[in-house]
């Protein structure tokens, strides 16, 4: 089976599904391949509405199931930061359904195989269709049914676009290295439990500090008795599930005064997978070959679904305009920056300061921005930098760290 288009593809995460989208839109004729739709490795379930409006994505109650008054940033010893940033707990493969079946009224060809590699051959970019893993899960999307089986073949496209995740092998496959620090992937481990009430929370809950290195553990309220546990771990690899048991005790213990009943919390379900928190893009574009989403470093699924909106709009352009050089698809990346690069670029600088501090600093620092009190609301970007400010309020002597790790990048 053959398949020619403008624009292909490969990965319906939600960067993917978005540069499908805004390549239509900008004219481009454009097929989605995915190996096994909805059957997401750690698929993200929760986001913030300063960083939505940030992005101009507008929030569809369809697939809402249940809203948050803000978050909290717990540290090792219980000290608790309180930030008011309104947020969504969202049912994730309905989110995946409505656009997908967006993306395939515009047109995109939707198809279900498996991407094994891609080369230049005679200007076009040429990949490879291989068989499929036997043992692929079932796709969890119920309701929608929109795509096209393709065991093997190959596909011809003017641009390529790889939105296939943290462990994508087809834009390195080609010689790209598109994460800065590919070695700071944090893997996560996330279980989807129910207890009586537990959903009903208001407060998304980030955990710091050595019950999960490097990064955070959280609780995520769903709405009813359900919501999500899980870790986020760097440095430490693939294997988080220690860490994961640790947290779901340490959570039991500390919500046992409200919850009696806290060691019926039940386990349903386990999703795994990579967060490119603190990794930064890197060669992000080649001669009609562009990486996008957790592929590329960029995180956050409301921000990955913005750079699948650049990335698809600068390919559509560049195949009408009949140039899918290198230079000419690196306008994707110089949007991008403009937008982001700064933002990221500090996170990963408080990420790796956080992760040089002992779980003694932690609680002393979460202590002094608590009594502080910062206005932490609003975009990630203004809540990173009012969070810096009370950082060098509360705790001086971490300037320093904080600057060299951002000098590093």
């Amino acid at each position: 089976m053959g398949v020619n288009c403008d624009v292909l593809v490969v990965g319906a995460s939600p960067a993917g599904i978005m540069a499908a989208t805004s390549a239509a839109l900008a004219g481009a004729e454009v097929t989605l391949l995915d190996k096994d739709f909805g059957c997401l490795d750690h698929p993200a379930n929760t986001f913030f509405d300063g960083m939505v409006q940030k992005v101009g994505f507008e929030v569809d109650d369809r697939y809402v199931l249940h809203n948050l008054d803000g978050m909290r940033i717990i540290s090792p010893a219980g000290h608790r930061l309180e930030i008011p940033t309104p947020g969504r707990f969202i049912d994730r493969a309905r989110f995946d359904e409505i656009h997908l079946r967006r993306a395939e009224l515009l047109g995109v060809h939707i198809l279900r195989g498996e991407a094994k590699e891609t080369k230049l051959l005679n200007g076009e970019r040429l990949v490879k269709i291989g068989h499929p893993d036997p043992d692929r899960r079932e796709p969890r999307i119920d309701q929608f049914r929109g795509w096209d089986e393709i065991d093997q073949g190959e596909i011809r496209a003017g641009v390529v676009i790889d939105a296939g995740g943290v462990d994508s092998m087809l834009a390195r496959g080609a010689r790209l290295s598109p994460m800065r620090h590919p070695e700071d992937v944090a893997w996560a481990l996330e279980a989807q439990v129910e207890l009586p009430g537990l959903g009903e929370e208001r407060f998304f809950e980030y955990w710091i500090g050595s019950l999960a290195p490097g990064w955070k553990a959280t609780f995520s309220p769903g709405g009813g008795d359900r919501a999500t546990l899980g870790v986020f771990v760097r440095g430490h690899g693939q294997d988080v599930r220690p860490f994961l048991d640790g947290f779901i005790q340490k959570f039991k213990r500390y919500k046992s005064d409200r919850y009696p009943d806290a060691d019926d919390l039940k386990i349903v379900a386990l999703n795994r997978g990579g967060d490119p928190i603190a990794t930064l893009p890197g060669e992000v574009v080649s001669s009609s070959l562009m990486v996008v989403g957790s592929a590329a470093g960029q995180s956050g699924m409301v921000y990955s679904m913005r750079a699948g909106d650049i990335c698809g709009t600068v390919a559509a352009q560049a195949m009408i305009s009949g140039d899918v050089s290198r230079e000419a698809l690196s306008r994707y990346k110089k949007r991008w920056s403009k937008e982001f690069y700064w933002e990221f670029r500090t996170g990963r600088a408080c990420l790796e300061t956080l992760r040089n501090m002992s779980d003694e600093d932690i609680d002393a620092l979460t202590k002094g921005l608590a009594e502080n009190k910062p206005g932490l609301g609003g975009s990630s970007a203004m809540m990173t930098l009012s969070a810096l400010f009370a950082v060098l309020l509360a705790k001086p002597g971490v300037l320093p760290d904080l600057m060299k790790s951002f000098l590093k990048g």
